[in-house]
């Protein structure tokens, strides 16, 4: 019992005592499929990391119209920031990384995006 009781006591230590990284992640999907359909999206998104071992800023665009006579709207506004000094003026803070893909397939699709983004 004792020897369980300090086994998991060490386990605890050690999982406390690693580094915290804490990452911001978004995926928006906007898809009209199939034939005669609309789908319309609007979004504003900001992610704002830190931390010593701060992670990725990543945020994940995709409108999608396929099939026959469908309409995909996306307008997305993205505002991203990771600090780059840490504490003690040692640089930290992970990459802002942004990705748009905008898709018309099929016959008579009209697939509109909007997207703005600032990174800092």
């Amino acid at each position: 019992m004792i020897r369980h009781s300090l086994l998991a006591g060490f386990a605890t230590l050690a999982l406390l005592s690693a580094p915290a990284m804490a990452q911001n992640i978004t995926s928006l999907n906007n898809t009209a499929a199939g034939i005669g359909n609309v789908a319309q999206q609007k979004a504003f998104t900001m992610q704002k990391g830190g931390g010593v071992l701060g992670g990725p800023n990543a945020i994940n665009l995709n409108n999608t119209a396929a099939g026959i006579g469908n309409l995909a709207q996306q307008q997305a506004t993205v505002m991203q920031k990771t600090p780059k000094v840490g504490p003690l003026g040692v640089p930290a803070g992970g990459p802002n990384m942004f990705q748009a893909n905008n898709l018309a397939a099929g016959v008579g699709n009209l697939a509109q995006q909007k997207a703005f983004g600032l990174q800092k």
